[in-house]
């Protein structure tokens, strides 16, 4: 059964030039159990220049999975440990992207999860050391 529910993602990237960037947001969206986890699918904010982008993060046993559809389509895999090569696809084209990841940590709680992820990301011949922090959560029902 789907529910309603809210997600703050934060992160933090550096880039091997020494320049850093943080980010966060909060998004709404639903939440579901499924047979690869728990399952928060959301429409992204903003949207792009080149339309609708719809993301589920799955939260997996040892690892999360980001499916992004629409206008950006791509999967990243993350697992301690773990290196992943996947297309980060556009409308005006596709890269090629390799996840490494150096440490994954799920808690699970009552009402939601929390995921925190380190990783290397490299996009189309750029890199960047990311920190992820997700925080879902059930919402009451009105």
């Amino acid at each position: 059964m789907k529910r309603n529910a809210s997600m703050t993602l934060r992160t933090r990237t550096a880039y091997p030039d020494g320049a850093r960037e943080n980010m966060g947001y909060t998004v709404r969206g639903t939440l579901e159990e499924t047979a690869e986890g728990l399952r928060f699918t959301y429409d992204e904010p903003g949207g792009s220049d080149m339309g609708a982008v719809r993301t589920a993060v799955t939260l997996g046993e040892g690892c999360v999975l980001l499916s992004r559809a629409g206008a950006v389509r791509s999967t990243f895999r993350f697992a301690e440990g773990e290196l992943h090569d996947s297309l980060y696809e556009t409308g005006p084209g596709s890269f090629p992207a390799r996840v490494t990841t150096q440490a994954l940590r799920v808690k699970r709680e009552r009402r939601g999860v929390l995921a925190e992820v380190r990783y290397t990301l490299e996009l189309g011949g750029a890199s960047g050391e990311h920190r992820l922090k997700l925080l879902i959560r059930e919402e009451d029902a009105e």
